[in-house]
């Protein structure tokens, strides 16, 4: 990769060696390792830390006043990043997601050598995404809520962040070689996610690890049987499995493109990988990830013999799952055959909690509020029903929080993307460009049905994922409107 493609200067980071190296350079390493001590004393180790971050702090402002694509590229990767951090250095880091696409936003809007041409943000997309945060905007006054730090905590990785994202991706990610270095930024941090899953399946966990599983008692949904589901540095197994299954799907699709062999075998060993990390997080509803982006592709590729031999393909996996007992000694698999029991109890417990949100909802058509429901409405209420009654679903908790009108709303907005997205790929030619397309379009739609069993598409980093996989979708598409 070439050094212009990022602006990295040479001269500039000699210049500041040279700076270091000096008196000057000496004398404010050594205030800032006084501060360090004098703020460890008074605020602990996380003092200590602020103050050294803040060298750090600087340098990542100065590079995302150069340049605002770094701030998108800094939130997708603290996307994966920031819950597993938190074993490790408690803290809140999923607000340096807010900060970095909040301070992309300000360079574009104040730093007059940015220069962006805002017609390419007139999109419907993005106009879908400022309606949808409208709407979250209105929850804060909702009367049923938790009040206002709750709906600010919780309506990030409900609307907030895609407000955010999709209108820069229409702004400054429109070269081809953007959307090559979205492909490869996923690719390499999801195969870090793996090997890590891989660590953690095969020399046991470490010690914050243990600690967040026994101590903070998440042992119960992680040790079954005596057999770890793997969550690697995600914050949970099925956040871990959700995404591993969707790269799983778009390294297939990728590896079935026009594309050079070897290019072709990275795509294979890659996909093979993420499925295998797919399997040891036991999660049963990320299953649903491939098969549903899978019939997405298979239709979209409109080749009759690929559509019956995938078709094909995916029937026998489902029979084998559903009517046979092979492969019933590996636990991953026993796991993912639950999901296709009617008689499951988890299934029971699920459609037992929907009927309680349904009479507690039965006259709040706008919902219970933003930041009642799940984790943020454990911590702000958590006496309450809407607390102590498991989502689940994505949509479950969309219903729950923002009421019927918020979930016709969302479902309508998810259908026109679907909908608007596979027409103008299916006019496309065959191209690089339309393998693209359809390996995203097709990991938004198997997350899209995933999501009905758990809340695929607000987790990360499957939600900072296909944020930026949406506006791509229209970019790579725009001739074939």
């Amino acid at each position: 990769m070439k050094h212009r493609d990022f602006n990295i200067d040479i001269l500039a980071i000699r210049q500041g060696a040279q700076k270091i190296n000096s008196g000057f350079g000496i004398l404010i390493l050594l205030v800032i390792i006084a501060l360090s001590f004098f703020a460890i004393k008074v605020m602990g180790l996380a003092g200590g830390l602020i103050v050294l971050a803040l060298p750090i702090a600087l340098t990542s402002l100065s590079i995302i006043w150069k340049n605002p694509k770094y701030g998108v590229w800094g939130a997708l990767i603290m996307g994966f990043l920031s819950t597993g951090l938190t074993r490790y250095l408690p803290g809140p880091w999923g607000l340096s997601i807010d900060i970095l696409l909040v301070l992309s936003w300000l360079v574009v809007l104040l730093n007059k050598d940015v220069r962006v041409k805002w017609k390419h943000v007139k999109q419907d997309i993005v106009w879908l995404t400022v309606i949808w945060m409208g709407y979250i905007l209105f929850q804060s006054v909702n009367p049923a809520g938790n009040g206002l730090i709750a709906w600010f905590y919780a309506m990030r990785g409900i609307g907030f962040y895609q407000f955010l994202t999709v209108p820069l991706i229409f702004l400054l990610f429109r070269k081809p070689k953007d959307i090559h270095q979205f492909i490869n930024c996923i690719l390499l941090l999801s195969l870090l996610g793996t090997i890590w899953g891989f660590k953690q399946q095969i020399l046991g966990v470490d010690a914050a690890e243990y600690h967040w599983l026994y101590v903070e008692e998440h042992h119960e949904e992680h040790i079954l049987h005596g057999v770890l589901r793997v969550f690697s540095y995600y914050s949970d197994a099925g956040a871990f499995g959700a995404s591993q299954a969707m790269m799983a799907l778009v390294c297939g699709i990728l590896f079935m493109g026009p594309f050079m062999k070897t290019t072709k075998t990275k795509y294979l060993i890659l996909g093979i990988t993420f499925f295998l990390g797919f399997a040891i997080s036991g999660t049963r509803g990320a299953l649903m990830v491939p098969l549903a982006g899978g019939i997405a592709y298979l239709i979209l590729v409109k080749n009759f013999k690929i559509l019956v031999a995938g078709f094909s393909a995916i029937m026998i996996v489902f029979c084998i799952l559903k009517y046979t007992f092979l492969f019933q000694g590996v636990e991953q698999v026993r796991r993912m055959r639950t999901a296709l029991d009617p008689n499951n109890k988890s299934l029971s417990v699920r459609l037992d909690n929907q009927k309680t949100f349904g009479r507690y909802l039965a006259n709040k058509p706008f919902g219970g509020g933003v930041g009642t429901a799940g984790f943020w409405g454990a911590r702000f209420n958590p006496e309450s029903l809407m607390a102590n009654t498991a989502t689940d679903s994505w949509y479950v908790k969309i219903w729950a929080e923002t009421g019927t009108v918020g979930l016709t709303l969302h479902l309508i907005i998810l259908a026109y993307i679907l909908g608007k997205g596979g027409h103008r790929i299916m006019r496309m030619k065959d191209s690089r460009e339309k393998s693209h397309a359809i390996a995203f379009y097709a990991a938004f739609v198997g997350v899209i049905f995933a999501s009905y069993g758990n809340q695929v598409l607000g987790q990360m980093p499957t939600g900072p994922i296909t944020n930026m996989m949406i506006p791509f979708i229209f970019i790579l598409t725009r001739k074939a409107k």
